[in-house]
């Protein structure tokens, strides 16, 4: 009877035993399961977070890109604006310059007619003798500016050939006997020197010279 005890005290101890070991590995494997998990969420948690930072990198590449082309493109068409608003500008310009010199000749094709211009003429021929420097010259007038000539010529004092070879609106070209210098000081001549610097103050102006 004692040893039936003993066997039975024997298994006892034995499943007490048993069940601890088996309820020591439940724990065990709960406790790396909490730890499998937590290292999944924080590698999951990590991967997401990178993944946001990517994709917020990616968004504002994208915004900067967007920003550059618009910039690049507002450049451009800023450009284009100014050049056709610059070149319609000139256009204006030049239509309103030929026009007032256009008025000016048709104002100055009766010059001769009026009574200021025999003092005009002695101006133009005064300009062109002293412009070549020269004791003997070549004077080149209109047919109705030969008398006139003559009387501005004496006048002055001047020693020169007359050529009534001309069609002007008033004035003459004086040139040396060879040629080699020609002053012209024609109502047309003048013009034409005026108009040609006035065109090119415009274009100074208009290109921000």
């Amino acid at each position: 009877m004692h040893s039936g005890f003993l066997v039975k005290k024997k298994w006892l101890v034995i499943s007490v035993a048993y069940e601890n070991l088996l309820k020591s590995v439940d724990e065990s494997a709960e406790e790396r399961e909490r730890e499998l998990v937590e290292k999944a969420r924080v590698a999951v948690e990590k991967v997401n977070k990178n993944a946001r930072e990517q994709a917020e990198q990616i968004r504002e590449s994208l915004v900067a890109d967007a920003r550059k082309a618009a910039a690049i493109e507002k450049n451009k068409l800023m450009y284009r604006v100014k050049a056709e608003n610059k070149a319609r500008l000139i256009r204006i310009r030049e239509h309103l310059f030929s026009s007032a010199f256009a008025e000016a000749e048709l104002r100055l094709s009766p010059l001769r007619n009026r009574p200021e211009y025999p003092v005009i003429f002695t101006k133009l021929t005064a300009d062109a003798a002293e412009a070549l420097g020269a004791d003997k010259f070549q004077v080149h007038v209109d047919k109705r500016d030969e008398e006139l000539c003559r009387k501005t010529l004496a006048a002055l004092n001047l020693l020169a050939e007359i050529h009534p070879d001309l069609d002007t609106a008033g004035g003459l070209v004086a040139c040396l006997p060879d040629r080699s210098v020609i002053i012209k000081n024609t109502v047309e001549s003048r013009l034409e020197r005026a108009q040609e610097l006035k065109k090119r103050e415009i274009y100074s102006i208009l290109s921000g010279d």
